[in-house]
């Protein structure tokens, strides 16, 4: 079990790689599904 000392990162920066992840995605199911026609 980690202790409480390794604290995790910091709430903004685990909703920008949230937020970064989810936008990759979002762009690579656009190109996939009409980026072909």
């Amino acid at each position: 079990m980690p202790s409480p000392a390794t604290a995790p990162p910091p709430p903004a920066s685990l909703k920008r790689i949230v937020a970064a992840s989810l936008i990759g995605t979002t762009i690579e199911w656009y190109d996939n599904s009409f980026g072909r026609g």
